[in-house]
């Protein structure tokens, strides 16, 4: 049996290494490759993205049409920008179709719509 001359080995082995890593970052960069984990969770934040903005005009209206929106929209400004907007919007108003959670995304495209310069005041 013949020995493996590992000093010819080596230098090939390590430059097969380095060719596999630059393949890969040209795949990325260059052709923009991306795994498939990658492009579902890409693909998941743009449907939420297109979802909310569909939602947000008619979350708006219906915030504008509550009995009690005066007082809401005084929590709403007084919570602007933070965590506790949420608490001035009914939950159904600020939750996705089929799910159970409130969607942050929502309630900030929601309170943009309402705090726009010119539409504080309800009609």
């Amino acid at each position: 049996m013949e020995k493996i001359n590992w000093n010819i080995v080596t230098p090939s082995l390590w430059t097969g290494a380095a060719g596999l890593a630059l393949g890969a970052i040209i795949l990325a960069q260059g052709f923009g490759f991306m795994s498939p984990s990658s492009a579902n969770k890409f693909a998941a934040e743009k449907s939420d993205q297109a979802v909310v903005a569909a939602l947000a005009p008619s979350c708006a209206a219906d915030f504008r049409a509550l009995p009690d929106a005066k007082s809401r929209m005084t929590t709403l400004v007084a919570h602007e920008g933070g965590y506790q907007a949420k608490d001035s919007f009914p939950a159904e108003l600020i939750t996705l179709p089929g799910k159970s959670y409130i969607d942050y995304g929502l309630v900030r495209a929601c309170e943009a719509l309402l705090l726009a310069p010119g539409t504080t005041a309800l009609k």
